[in-house]
């Protein structure tokens, strides 16, 4: 979010007990955790999101589940203005940090989602690894290559593109001179 100050955004987390209190919500924000069948935060508020179309620069899925993965995407879509991204934050199965972690945390590999995101006309970037990193190898070189799929998550970051007006076709002139009207 710090790469994109001036935009409003809406971050929607997985349920951690009890939402963050904070004295004054943050500028330009939501903060919604899942409740239920719903979500609690800065607002209570199910699916549909009580938003209007197009209002939001970026929005962060963090860990979301599979059970209403089309519904959230189609929602998140119809809320991102044309070039909002859309960055999903997904636990590594692969990962030794699932060892380490509660099972209350959805893992699932990537493709499942980018799928899914590209189902909705986003335009997907190639995801990156984020979180500890696992040492394998004593070569510094190669240490990079192969212990990137073992960090803890995965971030896949998807933009909305809007389609660019179409110019009317230029018009054919005949030996130089205007056609007469």
């Amino acid at each position: 979010m710090a790469s994109r100050p001036a935009r409003p955004w809406l971050w929607l987390a997985p349920p951690t007990g009890s939402p963050p209190d904070w004295d004054t919500p943050p500028p330009r924000g939501l903060l919604l955790q899942e409740n239920g069948d719903g979500f609690a935060g800065t607002v209570r508020c199910g699916l549909p999101l009580p938003l209007p179309n197009e209002c939001l620069g970026d929005v962060v899925l963090q860990h979301p589940a599979r059970d209403h993965a089309g519904d959230l995407l189609e929602e998140c879509v119809r809320v991102l203005i044309d070039g909002g991204r859309l960055w999903l934050f997904l636990v590594n199965p692969w990962s030794p940090y699932r060892l380490r972690r509660p099972r209350d945390l959805p893992a699932s590999a990537g493709g499942y989602w980018e799928q899914r995101l590209r189902a909705q006309g986003l335009q997907v970037d190639v995801p990156r690894f984020i979180g500890p990193r696992w040492r394998m190898l004593e070569r510094a070189d190669a240490e990079d290559a192969l212990t990137a799929p073992l960090r803890a998550c995965r971030v896949v970051v998807a933009e909305k593109r809007g389609l660019a007006p179409v110019a009317p076709a230029p018009v054919a002139w005949r030996r130089g001179a205007a056609p007469a009207a």
